[in-house]
Order: structure tokens, then sequence, then C-alpha cells
């Protein structure tokens, strides 16, 4: 693993130590990224990776006009009730991430399409900084840590959409995802070059939304996670195939 994951966490703390400090409301806006970089000692590439996991954590917006601090997001008590014992059964019995990966499919698919016709240009810019934070974390051996970054990008591809309904669905399954992607690229990552394949299928996803071609949008979330379905099946294919091999191995 490399240490860039580390740095970044390092400089989200920073950041929100600064708002902290400053005492910044919703609204106000942080130092430019130029200024954030100097003050903090850290390169553009980890700054945007610690900015981007400020944005899914909404606690700041990219904007044309430059970084800002979010409003606040509720979290209903519905939300919560549903989310946090589907986390753990997923957690706890990985089967039923097929069945993440249907609603998914409903979900982020329609969340595309939307954010294509919606989408203003805050809205696209905080979508390219989850993708940029994303890819500036590939290369890395975390799974955690992308699937983390992974559920905040079709988060804020959710916000874009600018159905306030699909949104809180998407942020009350936040855990949720995080949990099933981890423990899908846990799985697929084992494939070479698979992450350099679902890399290109993110940035596809954004370039659609940032055209306005929302059929593209939809079609391309939709190929993405027919992509991560099939590849998920052929590694549990893959492990049971090993599982039988070493079993007659064993009794021989």
């Amino acid at each position: 693993m490399t240490a860039r994951p580390r740095v970044a966490e390092r400089l989200e703390q920073q950041i929100e130590a600064l708002i902290r400090s400053d005492s910044l409301q919703p609204g106000d806006r942080l130092p430019s990224e130029r200024d954030l970089a100097q003050r903090l000692g850290a390169s553009r590439s980890s700054l945007r990776e610690a900015i981007g996991r400020l944005v899914h954590r909404n606690l700041v917006e990219v904007r044309q006009t430059g970084i800002v601090v979010a409003e606040p997001v509720p979290q209903s008590w519905a939300a919560e009730a549903i989310s946090a014992p589907l986390s753990a059964l997923v957690a706890a019995q990985p089967a039923y991430g097929r069945d993440v990966l249907e609603v998914r499919r409903a979900l982020e698919g329609a969340a595309a399409q939307l954010a294509a016709e919606r989408a203003d240009p805050v809205a696209r810019q905080q979508i390219l900084a989850c993708l940029e934070a994303m890819e500036a974390h590939d290369g890395t051996s975390d799974p955690s840590e992308q699937a983390h970054l992974d559920a905040a990008f079709h988060l804020a591809i959710a916000k874009a959409s600018n159905n306030a309904v699909l949104h809180q669905v998407m942020a009350s399954l936040f855990d949720l995802l995080s949990t099933s992607i981890q423990q899908t690229l846990e799985k697929i990552f084992l494939v070479p070059r698979i992450a350099d394949t679902l890399a290109r299928q993110h940035r596809a996803i954004y370039d659609a939304i940032a055209a306005g071609d929302a059929d593209a949008a939809r079609a391309v979330s939709d190929t993405h996670l027919e992509f991560v379905a099939v590849s998920l099946r052929e590694a549990d294919e893959d492990l049971a195939r090993k599982a039988r091999a070493a079993r007659m191995l064993g009794n021989t």
C-alpha cells in the first residue's frame, strides 16, 4: 500500500480543523487549492483527494468560485433504521452483495441519467472532485478506501440528479454501498488490470454527465455495473475452483 491514503487522511483532518478554527459557516469560502497546498505543505494530487473525501462527507462543496463549506444534510431516523441492519447483513454475509448490485443498477442508472439532464456546473464539479479523488487513489492496495471513494462518486451523481428522494435513499445506503463495494473489490481486484477498466468506466460515466447525454449516462452506468456483476461471478467461480482443487490435493 502506498502512503497516499494516510497523507490524504491527514490533510482531510487539517482542513476540517481549519474550518472549525476559523469558525467558517455554510457558504463561507476556504482558501484556494493553491493556497491550501502551500499552507499545508501538500501536493496538489493529495490535496484533491482530501477535498474529495470532504465532499463525499458533505463538509465542503467545490464550486466555480472555489471551495466552500457545505450545508449539512439531515439524516432521518427512518433512513438509519433501514441502512444499519442492511449494512450489518451484507458485512456478515457477502452473498447479499448480488442483491445490492441489482438495487444499485436501478438507482445509479436513474441517477446518472437525471444528472446528465439536470446537473449544473457546480454539481458537475462536485462529481469531478470525487472522481479525481478516486483516480488519485488508483493503484493502491486498499479496497476499503477505494470503496469509500467509489460510493462517494456515485452519491455525488445522485445529488446532481436534483431528485431529493433519490439522493436521500442513496445517502441512507452509503455505508451499505461502501461495504458491498469493498467486498466486491477485494475479489475482483485479483483479476489483472481490472482497476484500469473500472477507472475508465467511472470516467466515461462522468464524461456522459458532463456532456449532458442522458441516454449515454444511463447506458455507461448500466454497462459498468453489469461488468462488475460478471467480474464478481467469475471471481467467485475462480475461488470455488481453487478451493475444490485444494481439497482434492489434501485428500491425495
